[in-house]
Order: C-alpha cells, then sequence, then structure tokens
C-alpha cells in the first residue's frame, strides 16, 4: 500500500513539475511560443506572426508579437496563477486584420489598434481601454466577473460607416458617422440591464455600389440619418428607432426583442415622400408619395405583417406572411384606389380618371406553387383626352368612358383571368387570359363587340357605321407578339394575323356595297371580294391585293355620264374578275385596277388614296364598245369629283366621225342651245362648282351643263 502510495505521489509531482516545466521555464516558454505562432501562422502565405519575446511565470507574464513591420501585440503585467488574479496593460496595433483570418474563422479587412489595463482577480476585474476602431474615438469600461461581462460603458464617436463596412468585409454601401452609447449594468441576459443608444449622421447612400450598373454616381445623392434608442431589461432589449432620409422616414415606437428565444414584435410607420430618388437605386422610374404602418413579428423565421396604406391615395389594408424568407400568403384589400395616382406612381402620364378596387386573397405566394384569387374593379372611369390627344396624337372630343372586373386565378406558375372591360365604344371580354410566370408567356382568347361603328370617329376620325364583333387569341413571350382574329361581315369574312410587326389578312365574300355604305363612300360597286393584305406596322410599308368577283356598277354619276355619252348602260355589265394591286407607304396607297366585261374595259392605271386627307386623285381609262375616253376622280373619299375628258375619245377613229358629223351640225347645236363658239374639245372637261351662287352664275354665263352637252352629242349622233 505503501510503495502505492509512494508511486501515485511520485507521479503526481512528476506531473506538476512538467507543467511547470512547459509553462513556466525558459525552454517551456519557447515551446509555448512555437506552438502560438504555428497555430497562427497556419495556412497563411503573406503573413507571418513571430513571437519575438514570451514570459510566464507563476507571477509575470510578458508577450511581445509581430505580425508584420507595422503590427505588433504587447502585454505585460502581473499574474498570480494560484490567487487568479491579473493587473496587466496591453497594446494591440494590427495594420491589416485579414492577416488573423485563421483566428478570427472570417474576413475581416483594415486596421485595428486598442490599449488599455486589466486588474482584479477572479471575483472581479476591470478592463479600461480605448480603440480608434474605424476612425472613431472611442473608450470602454468593463467589469468582470469570474473573468465574464458584467457592467459595460462604451462611448463610440464619429465611427466612420464606410470603414465598419469594410472590417466586416461587406461593400461600401453608406458613408457617414456613427456614434455608440452604452451603459449596461448588468449584461447577464436574465438580470439584464441598461440603455444603449445611436446616432447616424451625414449619411450619404453609395448608389453606384447598391446597383452596380450605374456608370456615375447620382447628381443628387440619398442623404440619411437616424437615431435608436434601446432599453434593456431582463432577457428582453426595447427599442425606439428614428430613421430620416431623403426618400423616406420610418419611425418605430417600440420593437422588442426576447433575447432568449429570438421572438420580435414591432410597431413600424413608413412614409416615402420622394419615390423618384429610388430610381438610381432600382432603375425604375416612380414618383409621388405613399405612408403605410401597421405591425410585424418575427418568430423562428416566421415574419407576421399587418398593415395599412394610402397608396394610389387609397383605404388599403394588407396581411402578410413570410416563412423562411418566401411569403406564404398575402391578403391585399385596395378600395378606391385612384387611376391617375397609380399612373402617376408609375411614371405614366394621366391619361385616365377612375377608381380601382382589388381584393386579393393568396394563399400560397410561392412562386413554384401558386394558389389564390384576385379580384380587380375599375369604375367611373374616364379618359383624360386632352392628355392622350397630346401624348399620340388624338382627336379625342366626346367623352371615352369605361368600368370592367378583371378576375384572377393564381394556380402553379400561373394567372389565370376572366376580363370584362366596357367601354362607351365597344366591349372587351376575355374567357382565359393567362399569364405564366415561369417563362414569362401570356396567352389569351378575346372578343371584342362594338355595337354602333359611328362611335369609333374620333379614335379613326372616320365616318362608319354598322356594327362589328371580333373574336381571336393572343399570345406574348419575350420574343414573340402574336394576335390572329376573325369577323362575319356584310355576308363575307374576314381573317387577320399579327406576328410581331407584320400584319396579314384575308378578305373573303366580303360585299364592297356594304362595306362602302359602312365607311360613308359612294356606293358605285356591287361584288364580292377576294383580298389580302400584307403590312409591315414598323415600316408602314405593305401590299393590298386581290380581286372583286362578279361585279356590278349602281347607278351613279359616272354611269348617268357614260350613260349619257354613250348611250350605254353600264350598270348592266358583269364583271366577272377585278383586278385590284395597291402599295402602301404610311398613310398613302397607290392602287391598281384592272375589269373587263363583254362590252367595256376599263382600268386605273393610278390611283392615290391618302388615308389622313381622306381624299383621292385616280384616273379611270375606259373603253365602251367603241367609244374610249379617261375620267378623272378628285378629291374627298366620301363626294369626289368626278370629271370626263373626251380628248382621248375626239382623236379615235369613232370621235373623228362624230366631230365632223357635230362640225356640219356645230351651228344648229349653237342655236339650240343658244350658245355661240361651241368648242366640242371641251365637253364634260368643266369642273364642276361647289358654291350655288357661283353654279347659277356659271349656268347664266357660260352655256350648258356636261351633261346637256353630252345628250346633245348623242342626239347628233343618231
Amino acid at each position: 500500500m505503501k510503495k502505492l502510495f509512494f508511486g501515485l505521489t511520485a507521479l503526481i509531482l512528476i506531473v506538476l513539475g512538467g507543467i511547470y516545466a512547459l509553462l513556466f521555464t525558459s525552454p517551456g516558454n519557447s515551446y509555448v511560443a512555437s506552438i502560438i505562432e504555428n497555430k497562427v501562422n497556419d495556412g497563411q502565405k503573406d503573413v507571418q506572426m513571430k513571437v519575438n519575446d514570451f514570459k510566464l511565470t507563476t507571477n509575470e507574464i510578458l508577450f511581445n508579437a509581430s505580425i508584420d513591420d507595422n503590427s505588433t501585440i504587447n502585454i505585460a503585467g502581473a499574474l498570480n496563477i494560484f490567487a487568479k488574479s491579473v493587473d496587466l496593460n496591453y497594446d494591440i496595433n494590427i495594420k491589416e486584420l485579414s492577416a488573423l483570418e485563421n483566428i478570427t474563422k472570417q474576413k475581416l479587412n483594415g486596421p485595428f489598434s486598442t490599449k488599455g489595463s486589466l486588474k482584479g482577480n477572479q471575483e472581479l476585474a476591470l478592463v479600461n481601454g480605448t480603440t480608434s476602431l474605424a476612425s472613431s474615438d472611442t473608450s470602454y469600461d468593463v467589469q468582470l466577473v469570474d473573468f465574464k461581462p458584467s457592467n459595460i460603458l462604451l462611448n463610440m464617436k464619429n465611427a466612420k460607416i464606410e470603414e465598419l463596412l469594410n472590417i466586416v468585409n461587406q461593400p461600401i454601401y453608406a458613408n457617414g458617422n456613427l456614434d455608440i452609447n452604452a451603459d449596461i449594468k448588468n449584461a447577464d441576459i436574465s438580470s439584464l440591464d441598461g440603455i444603449v443608444t445611436t446616432k447616424i449622421s451625414n449619411g450619404i447612400l453609395n448608389a453606384k455600389i447598391i446597383n452596380k450598373e450605374l456608370k456615375q454616381n447620382p447628381e443628387t445623392p440619398i442623404s440619411f440619418s437616424a437615431n435608436t434608442n434601446t432599453k434593456l431589461i431582463p432577457n428582453m432589449a426595447t427599442t425606439k428607432v428614428d430613421f430620416d432620409s431623403s426618400i423616406a422616414n420610418l419611425n418605430i415606437k417600440e420593437a422588442s426583442v426576447n433575447l432568449k428565444t429570438s421572438l420580435i414584435n414591432t410597431d413600424y410607420s413608413l412614409f416615402v415622400k420622394d419615390l423618384s430618388k429610388l430610381e438610381t437605386l432600382i432603375n425604375q422610374k416612380y414618383n409621388g408619395s405613399f405612408s403605410t404602418n401597421g405591425k410585424a413579428s418575427v418568430d423562428n423565421g416566421v415574419i407576421l405583417i399587418d398593415g395599412n396604406s394610402d397608396i394610389f391615395e387609397s383605404d388599403t389594408k394588407y396581411d402578410i406572411k413570410v416563412v423562411n424568407s418566401e411569403a406564404e400568403y398575402i391578403n391585399v384589400l385596395v378600395n378606391q384606389a385612384k387611376i391617375q395616382s397609380l399612373l402617376t406612381l408609375v411614371n405614366q402620364a394621366n391619361y385616365a380618371d377612375g377608381l380601382i378596387n382589388i381584393d386579393a386573397k393568396i394563399k400560397s405566394a410561392d412562386i413554384k406553387n401558386l394558389n389564390g384569387k384576385i379580384i380587380t374593379s375599375l369604375f367611373d372611369g374616364k379618359v383624360n383626352n386632352k392628355v392622350v390627344n397630346k401624348e399620340f396624337a388624338q382627336k379625342l372630343v366626346k367623352p371615352l368612358l369605361f368600368d370592367g372586373v378583371v378576375t384572377t386565378d393564381l394556380v402553379k406558375t400561373q394567372a389565370i383571368s376572366k376580363v370584362d372591360l366596357n367601354t362607351s365604344v365597344s366591349d372587351l371580354n376575355m374567357e382565359k387570359a393567362i399569364f405564366d410566370i415561369s417563362n414569362a408567356e401570356f396567352i389569351s382568347d378575346y372578343v371584342l363587340n362594338i355595337a354602333d361603328l359611328s362611335k369609333l370617329y374620333d379614335l379613326t376620325q372616320t365616318k362608319l357605321r354598322g356594327t362589328a364583333k371580333v373574336d381571336g387569341n393572343i399570345k406574348q413571350n419575350a420574343d414573340t407578339l402574336s394576335v390572329d382574329g376573325k369577323t362575319s361581315l356584310f355576308d363575307g369574312n374576314i381573317n387577320f394575323n399579327l406576328l410581331n410587326d407584320i400584319f396579314k389578312a384575308k378578305i373573303d365574300g366580303v360585299e364592297i356595297k356594304s362595306l362602302f355604305n359602312m365607311l360613308y363612300y359612294p356606293e358605285i360597286f356591287t361584288s364580292k371580294s377576294n383580298i389580302d393584305v400584307d403590312y409591315n406596322l414598323a415600316s408602314k410599308v405593305g401590299k393590298i391585293g386581290g380581286n372583286l368577283l362578279d361585279g356590278r356598277f349602281i347607278k351613279n354619276e359616272y354611269s348617268d355620264i357614260i350613260n349619257a355619252f354613250a348611250k350605254f348602260d353600264l350598270t348592266k355589265e358583269v364583271y366577272k374578275k377585278v383586278e385590284i394591286k395597291s402599295d402602301i407607304k404610311e398613310n398613302i396607297i397607290n392602287a391598281f385596277v384592272d375589269m373587263q366585261s363583254k362590252y367595256t374595259k376599263i382600268k386605273v392605271p393610278s390611283s392615290t388614296i391618302n388615308l389622313d386627307e381622306n381624299s383621292i386623285n385616280a384616273l379611270i381609262q375606259a373603253t365602251i364598245t367603241k367609244y374610249t375616253f379617261d375620267t378623272t376622280v378628285k378629291g374627298s373619299l366620301s363626294n369626289p369629283k368626278v370629271k370626263v375628258d373626251t380628248k382621248a375619245f375626239l382623236k379615235s377613229k369613232y370621235g373623228k366621225k362624230v366631230k365632223e358629223k357635230a362640225d356640219k351640225l356645230k351651228k344648229k347645236v349653237e342655236d339650240k342651245l343658244h350658245i355661240k363658239g361651241l368648242d366640242l374639245n371641251k365637253l364634260f372637261n368643266k369642273a364642276p362648282a361647289t358654291n350655288p351662287a357661283v353654279k347659277n352664275e356659271q349656268a347664266i354665263n357660260s352655256g350648258p351643263t356636261n351633261r346637256e352637252l353630252a345628250e346633245a352629242l348623242k342626239r347628233y349622233m343618231q
């Protein structure tokens, strides 16, 4: 037994001696110093720590090390291992914190320096020091109980925010000054007691860093300042926040944090005073202001928000739940938002006035698994004619009113809407409009009903009458816009397709007479149409070509003149196939027409229709049985002036015979019509007078009318 006792005693003495030799002797100190060097230098390439002096005894410690030429760590003072007491001074000056990454376990940057003293024992120790962290003037006093922080006094003045961000390896999002004043009487969580205040002054957001696409900093920087006051009580911290910037103000009366459970409850009041200044941060121009307030809580990654807003000058309520940074549900009720305010916010002109209600109940806001319903109602809508006329070169006069309802179901990655939009000129319905969020593709059917085409005059500047109904489909994605449609008009069908800028239409079986009637054009011809349209909306260049089938002239001024002149009823001729070719450039249509019947051949080698001026200028070359002559049509499309030129006729074989016969009977004609100096070359070449008074004067002073001359000529030819 004695041998065992002495053996254990000897072993303990040997261990203690070894520990003493390892820690408190010169060889032991050298060994410990090498361990410290190896630990710090492990993994380092550019910077190496060197322990210049290390001395540890039972009553003294000295540590002097260098990391590079300008970085040093000095600790010196009394140390009583057995009494657990210290009286040390320290002076730490690190030129570059990144050299200590393997110790700090995170990337830090920039310099760090501090100096001070540590005095006391295990029961109570005091740390007093100063630092110039982030170019600040900082002092700190810390009481340690069992070498754990108890009371803390911290006074930091004019710390540079940009340097603090650099220290913790973050981009320099902002510049400014930070003051922190902390008076913590008890740092133990269960008996926490203290006050912490912070102040940010001269803050400037670095928009170029936040938005890397910016080529230069904004002319007007975004400035900000903030004050916080945090009260520490057992297990809790409650904070008051006043944040002010050139964009917005944020006020929090009380944000409470449970330091044990991390539960956060807070109120908030946000006033966004100038949205336009956000453009440099988000690359999107917004205007105006709005406010919102409410309450929020954060508990284990679950965020609940309940608030109100006056956005778009509305009465809006919202309820949101976010789980692990993703919205789980969103409920929004927007009451009487103003359309003009919405347009202003999204940087659009005030195209319309009116009100919007939105009732959104989104059960799942997961972009890949949407679930919910949104009902959007438009009412009391009225287009602002003055603004639209200016922005789009329109000539709106009559009020254009609108209302509608859009009901949207959210299903997986799609928003599926039913649209009912009613205006004072037309109704638009979409039974199934689908927007797929995953690929940004939109597809929809549509039905457009126009009960009275005359109401479109302000939009088209063309007199129309009748009704129209068009239905079709729309498809749009990042690369393609496709719109097709069909309508049945005037006993025929019109089908069209728009693919990006290319518009194509096929007109089959449409009755031309009815079409002219709708357009308020003179009804001079009746036929079925077979026409193709090919037009580029971007270049405003295109073609119209095709045929008119089984056509007939309708009794009109032109047919009357032909009948009087050639003693031929043009309305009885049938034109089995009329060829039409037209070129479109801008709003000018240049057309060619070729038509032939049993006894006639009519060609329009050139004609110009100006849609802007609603005018026509056309030459018609006609051969009626044995007579050849030209006709010009000029003026308004709705009431053109028709003039027959007989020069070509008089030069023809039959025309010369007529002229010879007419010359022989000239005197008889003059006597019969009571005129002198009759010139047959001017038959049908007189422009009609538009002023009644002038017309009467011409009747008195200028002799017979064209028709009277034609009648006379016809009698002489018999």
